[in-house]
């Protein structure tokens, strides 16, 4: 007996990959981030480069409006001193009229750019949504073994458009930031150039925020990412909540599962608290840093316009751009909150795009026809059994065969039929299709040939149509009426789905929910005869057809020159099948003809007359 092969992460595993990549600040720095956020940017070079300029414009704008009111002021003032120096003072007040015209179009034009920057976010939605949501379609079973739907779902949704997030940061954010910083610099500079006396003494609550940032960075980084993982639990337990709605119903466990959300949600009341009390204490010593910087400013100045030393046009300047400063001086370190929390945002989607897949055969080999399958040792072991589900399956079957998996419950049958269809990896062991190893071949090639239909079928919530349509090859997918309704005539369908009142544009609702547990799996068969696939896999697809839909759909796959391997629990499949692989606890007990296990096989005499016995009784 061969030994099972167990499927366990080691060092270079990429499950231990992901989860060394989920300490984001300890392998990825700012520097990380940042280059991250501009190959995002590459891909709207023009819109990025359009709304810097008009941020600096706006700055400009901003800065030169307190400046030409200190020319004005102190224009009036020496007029009003030395009347007599000034003939026709009415050109001096209208050329710095004209100044302010200027400044009121540049003002006009520049105001686009927050529309420019709000549609940009949602640019940034969308680019950042598409790029992850493809990354995670091509990963394998241990990627949604590890990770759940709620978690998934909310890396793609609310971490990167909810609130002030990662698509917010990456335009809005960020340019907040820029015209912030441009102010700050460009009110420095003429602080600078007005006194600089008066301007350093402005400025003494900057090194003091600088200094406050940086002793709390982490901390803040540690905050948010809590927060974060506490609002993945809140979506998986809705997510399992709803999805499980009847069993939560058929067993009265509605306060069960309401205590379970409650804890879930005590969490995430308690981490977002955390963060919120965080920024609210940062913002409070940021705001009376500045306000006293600002009152120092009030009572010097006065002193230096009592004496002499500014004028009043001046002190104006000063007290207009020191209050300008205000606002992006508290702006800048929210950005950097901001920063950290979209960093963790990053940090997270990057861990479920590491999840690493094995890698593609870059010389993929084509397939246009199926001739034989194979199948030479085959083991499977899922992640912390100890037992193989698959050990050490063979077996053959060509071109137009069908083939009936049996076996016992947890024999392996399932695992069986995703491992031919290319769901799972077989861990050791070889699936050679036409001769050629099952890895060798290209994925999508391998997909157009095999039509599944899986044990739970699953049907998404749109029309009848969209659904079967969904099982063709064509993007977008669509389906002709006549090849519509043939399919749903070889599923065993048709009928039912004519008297619905909508027919075929009848919606299914999330799930199938809509429909019986018979009429989806029909459905799903329908699905995965539109794609006109030269093998079908059935997993247990008599579970929910009664005998007479059965007999019925065998006879209207007679038409159709498809290699068919079916899993079943229903020994009536027999009679359509020319091989049977007999299952036991994951090997083959035995496999061929019914006639000849019947003699020959002992095991499978004693399974075949167990369900006889079972059913007659």
């Amino acid at each position: 007996m061969s030994k099972p092969i167990k499927i366990q992460p080691d060092a270079d595993d990429p499950t231990n990959r992901s989860e060394r990549v989920a300490q984001g600040k300890n392998e990825r720095g700012a520097l990380w981030h940042i280059k991250w956020i501009w190959g995002i940017w590459k891909e709207r070079k023009g819109m990025i480069t359009l709304l810097l300029v008009l941020t600096l414009v706006s700055s400009v704008v901003a800065v030169a409006f307190p400046l030409l009111t200190r020319r004005l002021f102190d224009l009036f003032q020496n007029i009003i001193e030395n009347r007599a120096s000034y003939t026709d003072p009415q050109k001096e007040i209208s050329k710095i009229a004209l100044f302010f015209m200027a400044l009121g179009v540049a003002g006009f034009i520049s105001g686009f750019f927050p529309g420019i920057r709000g549609a940009l976010n949602n640019v940034f939605d969308y680019v950042i949504r598409n790029k992850y949501f493809a990354s995670i379609v091509g990963k394998d079973h241990r990627f949604f073994s590890k990770y759940k739907t709620g978690d998934i779902a909310t890396r793609l949704t609310s971490d990167i458009s909810d609130g002030p997030r990662l698509s917010w940061f990456m335009c809005s954010g960020i340019f907040r930031a820029v015209e912030s910083t441009s102010k700050v610099i460009f009110c420095i500079v003429a602080m600078l150039l007005l006194n600089w006396k008066l301007a350093l003494l402005s400025l003494i609550p900057l090194p003091l925020m600088l200094m406050i940032y940086s002793k709390t960075q982490d901390t803040i980084y540690d905050r948010v990412k809590r927060n974060e993982q506490s609002v993945s639990s809140i979506n998986e337990q809705l997510e399992l909540s709803f999805s499980g709605a009847r069993i939560i119903k058929a067993f009265a466990s509605e306060d069960k599962y309401e205590r379970f959300f409650d804890e879930a949600l005590k969490k995430r009341f308690k981490t977002e608290t955390g963060v919120i009390k965080m920024q609210t204490i940062l913002d409070l010593i940021y705001q009376n840093i500045d306000y006293a910087g600002q009152i120092l400013l009030v009572f010097v100045g006065g002193i230096m316009v009592v004496q002499g030393s500014i004028t009043i046009g001046t002190f104006y300047a000063f007290y207009n751009l020191l209050n300008m400063l205000i606002y992006p001086i508290l702006d800048i370190p929210n950005v950097f909150v901001s920063g950290k929390r979209a960093f963790v945002n990053i940090d997270r989607l990057e861990e479920l795009k590491d999840f690493e897949v094995p890698a593609k055969e870059n010389d993929a080999v084509h397939l246009d026809r199926f001739e034989k399958l194979e199948l030479s040792h085959v083991n499977f072991t899922y992640e912390g059994r100890d037992r193989p589900a698959v050990d050490d399956v063979s077996f053959e079957l060509k071109r137009g065969e069908r083939l009936l998996v049996i076996g016992p419950v947890g024999s392996g049958k399932s695992t069986l039929a995703k491992i031919i269809t290319g769901l799972l990896p077989a861990a050791e062991g070889q699936v050679l299709v036409n001769g050629i190893p099952l890895e060798k071949i290209d994925p999508a090639d391998w997909s157009r040939l095999v039509g599944y239909v899986p044990q739970e079928a699953l049907l998404f919530s749109g029309t009848i149509e969209e659904n079967i349509a969904f099982g063709t090859t064509s993007f977008p997918p669509a389906i002709g009426s006549e090849e519509l309704w043939d399919y749903l005539d070889t599923a065993q369908i048709a009928a039912e789905v004519q008297d619905f009142p909508l027919k075929e544009k009848t919606l299914l609702g999330q799930r199938g929910v809509s429909v019986s547990g018979g009429q989806k799996q029909r459905l799903a068969i329908a699905r995965a005869l539109a794609r006109k696939p030269q093998v079908v896999v059935f997993d247990d697809m008599t579970a929910s057809l009664d005998t007479k839909n059965e007999e019925k759909l065998w006879q209207a796959l007679d038409g159709h020159d498809k290699t068919i391997i079916a899993v079943s629990h229903r020994l009536s499949s027999i009679q359509y099948v020319d091989k049977v692989l007999f299952l036991k606890d994951g090997r083959v007990a035995g496999f061929g003809d019914h006639e000849e296990l019947l003699c020959e096989n002992t095991a499978y005499r004693e399974f075949v007359a167990s369900h006889i016995r079972l059913r007659t009784s």
